[in-house]
């Protein structure tokens, strides 16, 4: 009776540890799903199982299960949010936004707790490894698709299979013009979890958690960078080689990975990368889905500006406000007219002719004004303050890169790599890539810890 009584802890331990194993491959999963009011999508579904474990395991220890000092700066950013409802209009909005916010502060505790076990760091940067393989394939695959590489109806074909939401938005042209938007419904955001995906595919090839192949390492890189391209975003693009920049020089500064090993799983990158294009390219037929030559074109002659440009006046009308040049400035004046408060969460989402501003600061601002923001920043302050290692940097960096030019606060980008950062407290004492580089001793395997 008493050795049954002990080892019930360990085995729901070991069954919490697999099932957030399991929100974390299919995290950046977000175009299947169930609707029910909200979206149950499969990371949805296995958080909600796990905090069930976590609040079940914090009631019989007697202790709250999360760390107490970001849980409580998590609370105070919710309530001043939630001061916003007495003068939202959009009600129905704003409950379904903050639930958002709600679930990623969530998956920022549940994988804060999860990597502070010992191993369980090396666990999530192979999941993440693998996840990323099959994101960079499906990515690849549906880009033939969006090509026309397999026929005229085959778009529609993929995007009315049950569950599916959109893994292809057509966009800014009348014709010639498909994002791939893979495992999200929106380019920008499904560019932000290759980038983020491939930044972690990195650190894992560095640390010896991923293929353990240099070349197919660098092919699970080369495929991601092809999704990212493939959604047209040119945010995906500039945050794919911001990403990549900052994801190579703290490996090689901080953690002291040799250079070499990381140049060696860049060019393999590089070169998957070119052949998967030419493919693409070779296979593309004038007249259907996308075109990739009128899809570059349209996105150089945009180059940084914020207006959605019409191509010389090929421009699409799809229902949707699409430039920044009008949404920034209506954001600004929001906040100016109502500075405490703001106007609520999501009134600018839910109004005609308006959308989500596409940028973190002017989100906080015009929609939960000065109080949201003040809440925020002590939430972030106190994230830096409880956080630490180069795991955790890596990954909150690259999910920042995309927050001038998108609304990150409701992705799990954020604050999954938030939950890295804050759980990784000692964590990379156990990663110094001081062992002799196994591609010079003409190996493919990484020594293990006694050679």
């Amino acid at each position: 009776m008493t050795a049954t009584a002990v080892a019930q802890p360990s085995v729901a331990l070991e069954v919490r540890r697999w099932l957030s194993l399991a929100m974390v491959a299919v995290l950046p999963l977000h175009t299947v799903f169930v609707r029910g009011w909200i979206a149950w999508k499969p990371f949805l579904v296995v958080l909600v199982i796990v905090v069930g474990i976590d609040v079940a395991d914090g009631l019989r220890r007697r202790r709250w299960p999360w760390d107490p000092w970001v849980s409580g700066a998590a609370a105070v950013f919710l309530a001043t949010v939630g001061a916003g409802w007495f003068v939202s209009g959009f009600h129905g909005r704003f409950l379904r936004l903050s639930l958002a916010l709600g679930v990623g502060i969530a998956v920022m505790l549940v994988v804060a707790r999860t990597i502070e076990e010992p191993g369980m760091s090396d666990r999530v940067l192979r999941v993440v490894f693998w996840s990323a393989a099959v994101l960079g394939v499906t990515g690849f695959v549906l880009a033939i698709v969006a090509v026309g590489g397999v026929g005229a109806s085959a778009i529609e074909t993929v995007d009315g299979l049950p569950l599916v939401a959109r893994v292809f938005k057509p966009a800014y042209l009348t014709e010639g013009f498909v994002a791939v938007t893979n495992w999200h419904q929106d380019p920008g955001y499904a560019a932000a979890w290759t980038n983020l995906w491939a930044s972690l595919a990195v650190v894992a090839a560095a640390r010896g958690r991923g293929s353990r192949r240099w070349w197919l390492d660098g092919a699970v890189v080369g495929s991601l960078a092809v999704a990212t391209f493939m959604t047209m975003s040119r945010t995906g693009w500039m945050g794919f080689a911001v990403a990549m920049a900052i994801t190579s020089v703290v490996l090689v500064v901080k953690d002291r990975v040799p250079a070499g090993r990381i140049g060696r799983v860049a060019i393999a990158a590089a070169g998957v990368a070119v052949v998967m294009v030419g493919f693409l390219a070779a296979v593309d037929r004038v007249g259907v889905g996308a075109d990739l030559a009128t899809e570059v074109a349209f996105r150089l002659d945009q180059n940084v500006s914020l207006d959605a440009g019409d191509a010389g006046g090929l421009g699409a009308d799809l229902g949707e406000v699409d430039t920044r040049r009008v949404v920034w400035p209506w954001y600004v004046e929001a906040f100016r007219t109502h500075p405490i408060l703001g106007i609520g969460l999501g009134t600018g989402w839910a109004l005609e002719g308006v959308q989500e501003p596409h940028n973190l600061g002017l989100e906080l601002l015009g929609e939960t004004g000065i109080v949201g923001f003040v809440g925020f920043a002590l939430l972030a302050g106190t994230v830096v303050r409880r956080g630490r290692g180069t795991l955790g940097a890596i990954a909150l960096a690259v999910a920042l890169v995309a927050a001038f030019t998108q609304t990150v606060l409701f992705e799990p980008t954020l604050w999954f790599a938030a939950g890295l950062y804050i759980g990784g407290r000692g964590s990379m004492s156990a990663h110094r890539h001081d062992l002799e580089d196994p591609i010079d001793r003409g190996s493919d395997r990484l020594p293990t810890p006694g050679e």
